[in-house]
């Protein structure tokens, strides 16, 4: 990889940002930004971040394109990097600590079976398709840095975290690269995705060393890469959370004033499929058209909330005009 051959210096956030956005597919938005959540929390700016710009808009857009000062919302992300010039204890526990509040930021999390960004299989709550991804990248260690020192460093602080909390990886460019796997049910070791199987298991560090391995970065890039594969977003109430608040409610005081839902529509619970896919009459044995339930229990549930929108004064007063 080119990046490997970069020196530390003025600019080196942007040339780490361009060599993301060469190798990532280009639905993936590569920028540097500052991260909200919709409590009104930051994180504060970040050098490299994945994000997904197709679903998510900014909550407040930079003053010019290039500007570092647009604010994203955390649900938008799939990835923070902290870009580090060279890397010892003290840049190591600040890159932390920052991805560690990213991490802590509020970001509801989807259900386990998510298929894309506004859809749902189901509602399983054993796992999740959008953790966040962190990592640290750093060009260099510092000169009195030892790598296997820092390596130990960073699984320490990992091991007081909660799992959605741990970094998920640690690079210096030329020196090596550290992620995380765990042994599934099958006694395979397996990348931990940190959705759902690894949720349950033990995870452990898994270090690639250059010479062993050509680059660094490669195994960073991979690691990232097969996080964006599986990951999947949710950005079905984006505009309620960061837009102006709603929680004022008005609605007409009579229960008369609707649009009642057409009569075709209604026929059609009263319709099913046979085993030749011909829509035929429902079969009820007997029992009323669902079609007359369904309008029997709406209407209750109707009135019930119409009168828990009335003031307790209003409410005795219906109450009384139905007893008369």
């Amino acid at each position: 990889m080119v990046i490997d051959n970069f020196d530390s210096g003025p600019g080196l956030e942007d040339i780490v940002r361009e060599e993301f956005r060469r190798m990532c597919p280009k639905r993936y938005s590569i920028q540097a930004g500052v991260i909200n959540d919709r409590n009104g929390q930051t994180a504060g700016d970040f050098d490299v971040i994945v994000f997904n710009d197709l679903w998510f808009p900014a909550v407040k857009s930079g003053a010019t394109p290039e500007s570092r000062r647009i604010h994203l919302p955390i649900e938008g992300v799939y990835a923070l990097i902290e870009v580090k010039q060279s890397l010892n204890y003290k840049s190591l526990d600040a890159a932390m600590e920052k991805l560690v509040t990213s991490h802590r930021l509020h970001r509801p999390q989807t259900f386990a079976n998510r298929l894309v960004e506004n859809r749902d299989l189901d509602s399983c709550f054993h796992g999740l398709t959008n953790p966040l991804y962190s990592a640290i990248l750093a060009t260099d260690l510092a000169k009195d840095a030892d790598l296997d020192k820092l390596v130990e460093r960073f699984f320490d602080i990992n091991k007081s975290l909660k799992r959605l909390e741990v970094i998920r990886a640690l690079c210096v460019l030329g020196h090596g690269t550290v992620s995380w796997v765990f042994w599934d049910d099958n006694g395979d070791l397996r990348p931990a995705l940190f959705m759902r199987e690894d949720l349950f298991h033990p995870i452990i560090p898994f270090y690639h060393k250059v010479p062993i391995i050509q680059s660094a970065f490669y195994s960073l890039i991979a690691n990232l890469f097969l996080h964006l594969y599986h990951s999947v977003l949710g950005a079905e109430d984006i505009a309620l959370a960061y837009g102006l608040p709603l929680n004022t409610v008005s609605i007409p005081k009579s229960p008369d004033i609707l649009l009642e839902p057409d009569d075709e529509w209604l026929s059609t619970l009263d319709m099913e499929y046979d085993e030749g896919l011909n829509r035929v009459p429902r079969k009820r044995n007997g029992l009323p058209p669902l079609s007359k339930l369904h309008v029997e229990q709406t209407t209750a549930m109707r009135l019930a909330k119409y009168k828990g929108f009335l003031s307790p004064e209003e409410t005795a007063t219906e109450g009384s005009k139905e007893r008369n």
